[in-house]
């Protein structure tokens, strides 16, 4: 947040800290210091702003009368003014030569040493007076400021006291200690009888409402502040801060009124613009937010703040692309900004640019080194496979708070990733000791006991887990499947139906995180989560009031495809485009979106559109490589893939597309020597091994593929992928048993991945075991996805088939391996 605007902050540092030259002219004058001179003109000259011509004429005094205490004060009282430190330290200490107790002196040397910030010097300057002269109400003032400004509050309440008879300036800065001295009571008391004594004093009012808003005592601050805006109504300043009030005490409406009015009298001010833009963040109006920022930026580009906000409101809305340049750019505004750097990780993460990530969360976690930080970096470890290294993470985040149960559920999820169960199990137990609803601890703990065959206690674990996360489509899968081995049939079909409902309408999530990252970054200095998808009525209402507004059109074209309806995305994206011509950045954005949803060639023409108008974009050059790709363009994702710069195709997602474009081009020998190098940087990442074994098995080198997966599963024997891998391996080894085990186990661990259940029932067909075939159409032909599979179609195959084999184990024919190979194939290029 902006905070109090500026002009309001100069009013209470005025009041709160007298200057040099204010406490000269209010020093008491002791008889025995008198000197000869009159210094009348150059203290006028002094408070005209004449330094050099003060300066000039209190030397020639000073030739004249060289033991001249008051000329050497005023001398370093000029000198001070004009930053000359030294010269005025200088000055002072021959003034206390001349008079060493000279009260006078020694309070214009702690004011010299406060204007430096030595506020240790400053307090032994004032204190030295008091013990001379204990009611002395410079030093006394002097001293309760410094003591505030040393976090000492209750030791400055006894000097305000002592000041006698008290300026405004005192009882503002005591009003301000009680607060800080949690004296609640008192300060209040005190801001009600200065309000009351100074009925009139827009000024008074005013400058209290701000001291009141700087201790978060809300209410009362704007009490004050409409006491202000009564007695001199429009100004802008008032109003501003009427509404900087409101918002930080969450009254949105009230400060929406205010910052709406303050924004009439002055519509280019920034910081106006940020604030409404908050308020209408924290009412989840993100189109109307943006307005503003979009607003702000143009009036101030280098606005941290407004960068900052118009990221948060893109990443709210899953747009993480757009909200990296936004972020890099507040970043080198302000690089000390922990939480933008926080946020730019985040958002490479979500965005796969994990090595960026690593990168700074590293510099985040050098400069805040906080449990965030080190969590931050070790989901991104984790993520590429290097689970030692994010071992190290967690635990350095637990070093700072053993208490912490994100870093410590993580050390048990790796433990268990790397088939270390004891370990991972005493783990778990110990965050739900800790807190007994923890959910990730609940489903992992769960799974455990899945695995040693503890239905009963899997069943209890997993029915907490969904009343703790109600949303979580996969725990209801597992519990019907547990379920199912309890032979309660009744409650499996009533869960199995719920997974496949939340299942169809879960959001595309770009990696398995996304979901702990919302729960590490509880956001508690960021707005109130915003709705993951706006109404279509809504958007489609605000497309045609801002039809010009590429957000607008972007949400639109994304809710479109989220409901499957391609021709109305492709008209909004085609609006989009209009609206935003020649952006690079928004074309490139178009070209992921619908990458996303499996539209290549849109998505191909897009990223060939933004490489014309920023030719050389490695980022552009990677998601076009990417997309034809998955497209099957193999020649042309190669040579995009090529384009790349040197320093990006270190990038480890780069590699590992590298490796399978030469796998399908058939350049092995290059696929093959890219895959070794990923697992020998990333030994604990499950996709380089699948990614190797998929090559291995395309060449008929089923043992070989079979062994590095076994290496794989040594490292990460919870790997659902590494399991579907060795399932698929199995069948084509024609152990049908083994396969059928392997593959149902990849199920239960990834139920929210088609390739998983798509090829499981495949093999079923392809064996003979058509009930089993049946049973997983049906477990799944209502969820989110049929992995690209004609549903009807397989339905009518499976109506007209004979029934499942007796033994259930057939073994394929050559012909239906081969088919079997290529739809895993098929599955693993698009989904994973």
């Amino acid at each position: 947040m902006a905070g109090l605007h500026s002009a309001a902050l100069l009013a209470l540092s005025a009041a709160l800290l007298t200057s040099s030259a204010t406490a000269w002219q209010h020093a008491g004058q002791q008889a025995s210091e008198k000197q000869p001179g009159d210094f009348q003109a150059e203290e006028t000259l002094i408070q005209q702003g004449h330094l050099n011509e003060a300066k000039s004429r209190t030397l020639e005094e000073l030739r004249h009368h060289p033991a001249s205490i008051e000329g050497y004060n005023l001398l370093g009282i000029i000198e001070s003014h004009q930053q000359d430190y030294a010269g005025a330290l200088a000055s002072f200490q021959k003034a206390l030569k001349l008079a060493p107790n000279s009260t006078k002196t020694h309070n214009n040397l702690g004011n010299l040493y406060v204007a430096q910030t030595k506020l240790d010097l400053a307090e032994k300057e004032f204190r030295s007076v008091l013990r001379m002269e204990p009611a002395n109400k410079d030093a006394n003032y002097n001293l309760g400021v410094v003591l505030i400004a040393k976090g000492a509050p209750a030791e400055a309440i006894p000097h305000f006291e002592r000041v006698q008879p008290q300026t405004l300036e005192t009882k503002f800065n005591l009003i301000r200690a009680y607060l800080q001295s949690k004296r609640t009571a008192d300060g209040l008391r005190m801001a009600t009888r200065l309000s009351e004594e100074n009925e009139n004093d827009v000024q008074v009012h005013f400058t209290l409402g701000l001291l009141l808003a700087s201790e978060k005592q809300f209410k009362p601050a704007g009490v004050e502040l409409e006491k202000a805006n009564a007695l001199h109504p429009d100004t802008f300043e008032i109003l501003y801060n009427i509404g900087e009030v409101d918002l930080r005490d969450r009254e949105y409406p009230g400060a929406g009124l205010a910052l709406t009015r303050a924004l009439k009298l002055k519509p280019d001010s920034v910081d106006a613009l940020y604030g409404l833009a908050l308020v209408y963040t924290e009412e989840l109006r993100p189109l109307d937010a943006l307005d503003l920022l979009v607003r702000a930026r143009k009036l101030d580009g280098r606005n941290a703040d407004v960068l900052f906000l118009m990221a948060r409101i893109s990443i709210d809305q899953k747009y993480f692309e757009d909200a990296i340049p936004l972020l890099e750019e507040a970043s080198q505004i302000a690089p000390q900004r922990t939480d933008i750097r926080a946020a730019l990780g985040e958002s490479y993460f979500k965005a796969d640019k994990i090595d960026k990530a690593i990168d700074e969360f590293k510099k985040l976690s050098a400069v805040e080194p906080s449990v965030r930080s080190y969590t931050y970096l070790g989901l991104s470890h984790t993520y590429l496979g290097r689970f030692e290294e994010a071992k190290q993470d967690f635990q350095s985040g637990l070093k700072l708070d053993p208490h912490d149960n994100f870093c410590l559920f993580h050390l048990g999820y790796l433990a268990e990733r790397q088939g270390d169960a004891a370990s991972a199990e005493a783990t778990f137990r110990k965050v739900l000791r800790a807190d007994p609803n923890y959910p990730y601890a609940l489903v992992e703990l769960a799974s455990l006991d899945i695995e040693a065959k503890k239905l009963g206690e899997a069943a209890e674990l997993l029915k907490k887990y969904v009343q703790a996360d109600p949303s979580s489509a996969s725990a209801y899968y597992k519990l019907a499947m547990v379920e199912r081995g309890l032979h309660d049939t009744a409650a499996a079909d009533k869960n199995l139906a719920i997974f496949q409902q939340l299942s169809k309408d879960a959001p595309v999530k770009s990696h398995p995180y996304e979901h702990l990252f919302d729960y590490v970054d509880n956001r508690s200095q960021l707005a109130p989560q915003a709705k993951e998808q706006q109404d279509m009525a809504e958007l489609v209402d605000q497309a045609s009031k801002h039809p010009d507004q590429p957000k607008v059109l972007y949400l639109l074209a994304e809710g479109y495809l989220k409901r499957g309806k391609v021709e109305e995305a492709k008209t909004a994206v085609a609006q989009l485009d209009k609206a935003a011509a020649g952006d690079y950045r928004t074309l490139a954005g178009a070209g992921v979106l619908l990458a996303r949803y499996h539209l290549y060639d849109d998505a191909i023409q897009h990223f060939r559109a933004a490489l014309q108008v920023k030719p050389g974009s490695d980022e552009v050059n990677f998601d076009l490589a990417n997309a034809c790709f998955r497209k099957g363009l193999y020649s042309q994702a190669l040579e995009a893939a090529l384009q790349v710069s040197a320093e990006g195709q270190k990038d480890d997602s780069y590699l590992t597309l590298l490796g399978d474009i030469y796998a399908h081009q058939g350049n092995t020998g290059k696929a093959t020597e890219i895959f070794q190098s990923a697992i020998a940087r990333n030994p604990d990442n499950d996709q380089d091994y699948l990614s190797l074994a998929l090559l291995e098995l395309r060449e008929n080198r089923v043992a070989e593929a079979k062994q590095t997966l076994l290496k794989g599963k040594a490292r990460i024997p919870g790997s659902g992928r590494i399991l579907w891998g060795l399932g698929l391996a199995a069948a084509l080894e024609g152990n049908t048993a083994e396969a059928g085990k392997d593959l149902e186990r990849a199920v239960e661990m990834l139920p929210e991945w088609p390739g998983s259940y798509s090829t499981l029932g495949v093999f079923y067909f392809q064996t003979g075991q058509v009930d089993k075939a049946r049973e997983v159409l049906d477990r799944f032909k209502n969820s989110s996805s049929s992995g690209g599979l004609d549903v009807e179609k397989i339905e009518r195959v499976l109506a007209q088939s004979p029934g499942s084999a007796p033994t259930g184990d057939q073994p394929m024919t050559a012909e239906q391996s081969k088919q079997l190979l290529q739809l895993a194939q098929f599955l693993a290029d698009r989904t994973l």
